[in-house]
């Protein structure tokens, strides 16, 4: 647990630095894009060969309150999303060490920004952790379409599996936004997973009909070096 508030306390350190840059704007889609790019950066930064990376706004507010990407290197099971959400708890823990009643933060004033669409499991943890909106870059099938294995079930569909006891549809979920930095986030993907992108990559590629699709990447997105960036 120590790993996690050394690693919140740094997270907040560079929440400050970007604060002020984001509270400029006053329309949603600045805003998102605002936040879309710091999540980007953090994870071209911290992680480049994996840049999923995500953070905790409260909008409410327009603070960012915690940061997480990818990190592979302890627990591949802490994808961004997922170590952001600790990272909050870290940073607000439960005033009466009661998180599930009692949480540190309102989470319903949160936004979470992801650079990539979250997996099943961090879907699924956004819906139980009750932010309030869910943002993201590239879609699930884009990454998967980059050459990164997915689970190619899209968050809109854990969110409609969401029920309340008797099978009662559960109407405490996140609204999502999809696509917000489509491009640079495409770019970075795009890059960082041409190791994945073998024989049998292209094979299936090809039966699958997306030649084009691999040409207009290549041609679109030119990787020169690490960070990969484009119009950042």
């Amino acid at each position: 647990m120590k790993l996690f508030s050394l690693t919140a306390a740094v997270c907040l350190l560079a929440a400050t630095a970007h604060a002020n840059h984001c509270q400029q704007y006053t329309e949603q889609n600045d805003i998102d894009e605002c936040y879309m790019k710091i999540a980007l950066d953090y994870a071209l930064l911290h992680n480049p060969r994996f840049p999923f990376g995500a953070l905790v706004v409260d909008h409410t507010q327009n603070e960012i309150s915690c940061f997480g990407a990818n990190s592979n290197r302890k627990n591949k099971l802490l994808h961004g999303e997922t170590a952001a959400f600790w990272n909050c708890t870290e940073l607000y823990p439960s005033p009466t060490n009661d998180d599930m009643s009692d949480p540190g933060l309102d989470w319903s004033h949160q936004t979470l920004y992801t650079t990539g669409e979250p997996c099943p499991m961090c879907a699924a943890q956004s819906i139980y952790r009750g932010v309030a909106r869910v943002v993201w870059g590239t879609s699930i099938p884009d990454i998967n379409r980059s050459g990164r294995q997915q689970l190619m079930i899209r968050m809109d569909d854990v969110i409609a599996s969401a029920r309340l006891g008797g099978n009662r549809p559960d109407h405490r979920v996140p609204v999502t936004q999809g696509g917000v930095l489509k491009d640079e986030c495409d770019h970075a993907f795009w890059c960082s997973f041409s190791n994945f992108r073998d024989q049998e990559y292209h094979q299936s590629m090809i039966e699958e009909d997306q030649q084009v699709f691999i040409a207009k990447r290549d041609n679109d997105y030119q990787c020169v070096n690490v960070p990969f960036r484009k119009k950042l």
